[in-house]
């Protein structure tokens, strides 16, 4: 439980009304209980607000005559989320339950508080730490090695091998260690390379759904601390992603990839294999980045080029289009 006077310090908000008010969690506004605290965009809800079990609401204007606690913020969405990641650091997990359904071999070491939903198979020598949840039918291999504070959420599969540090999310259906598309065809063959290396998660990543990240050939595939991948991803053998990078849905990046940190990346991009992207980039929705990208720069297009004369060049074709009848009358007026 938190006060409200506690969250506004958090939220550099105003109180209206009680502040020591206790709250012990955020809830949308048809959800929310008692000791919770909900929120409001407009007049219309902030009313609904007004009657429901909620103890607090955040609203983004001076209210009077209300019969609840109001915390006053400028930025409602970056409130909330200051908010819900402080509301997780104080809330204590749960007291872990093992499922009579799930298989987990003898030589497993759990820490404190570990949960394991049904039909969940864990493989030898794996070692897992404190506070782990994973949901029903999860399949982690052997020798992986999981940190404290780890949610798979239902469906996951963690191949032989893999390391999840700390802190780390995965959402469902998401495939962790999978061989690597690397073949090579000769005389009439077609023959696997060997997928030797591993995937490792840093502390601080989360995961979406159905994403697949690819162990690497003869190294690692490594995501960097505090990296958030969408779902739909697809993260090839080799690549190495920095610290705290975005990448968006539907992204696949190729193999022996690297990816500098706070990188940001759209949605549907393409990145070709062996491809060099600096620190602090900003990759446009659609983009196919073909070659290596220099630190700080922002790309769009495919070709990929710098987003200032990708729009330029966007601009021209549509002028060009436009004013397609009067180009072709001006080039059959012009003598050769």
């Amino acid at each position: 439980m938190i006060t409200i006077n506690e969250i506004a310090k958090l939220v550099n908000g105003k109180v209206i009304g009680d502040g020591a008010v206790k709250v012990k969690g955020i809830s949308a506004l048809a959800f929310a209980e008692a000791n919770d605290m909900t929120f409001a965009f407009d007049r219309n809800s902030l009313d609904e607000a007004g009657r429901s079990k909620a103890a607090c609401v955040m609203f983004s204007d001076d209210v009077t005559d209300y019969p609840k606690t109001i915390l006053k913020v400028e930025n409602m969405k970056l409130a909330m989320t200051v908010l819900y990641n402080a509301m997780l650091e104080i809330i204590p997990p749960k007291k872990g339950t093992i499922h009579s359904t799930s298989v987990i071999d003898e030589t497993v070491q759990f820490g404190k508080n570990v949960s394991v939903g049904p039909n969940t198979v864990i493989g030898s020598n794996t070692r897992i730490g404190d506070n782990f949840v994973v949901g029903a039918n999860c399949t982690i291999g052997r020798n992986v090695t999981i940190g404290s504070n780890v949610c798979l959420y239902p469906n996951v599969t963690v191949y032989d091998n893999v390391i999840i540090k700390n802190n780390v999310t995965i959402h469902a259906g998401t495939v962790l260690g999978a061989d690597g598309f690397g073949y090579i065809p000769k005389d009439g063959k077609i023959y696997k390379v060997p997928q030797m290396g591993t995937v490792i998660l840093e502390d601080n990543v989360e995961i979406g759904a159905n994403v697949c990240i690819d162990k690497g050939t003869f190294k690692d595939t490594i995501v960097g601390a505090g990296t958030k991948i969408d779902n739909q991803v697809q993260v090839a053998h080799n690549v190495t992603l920095g610290k705290n990078i975005m990448i968006a849905a539907q992204t696949g990046i190729a193999g022996s990839s690297s990816i500098g940190e706070n990188t940001l990346i759209g949605g549907q991009v393409g990145v070709a294999d062996h491809v060099k992207i600096g620190k602090n980039v900003k990759v446009g929705a659609k983009t196919g980045i073909t070659g290596s990208v220099k630190d700080n720069a922002s790309v769009f297009g495919y070709p990929s080029r710098e987003a200032s004369e990708a729009r330029k060049l966007h601009g021209l074709l549509s002028l060009l289009l436009r004013n397609r009848r009067k180009i072709q009358t001006l080039f059959r007026k012009t003598p050769e």
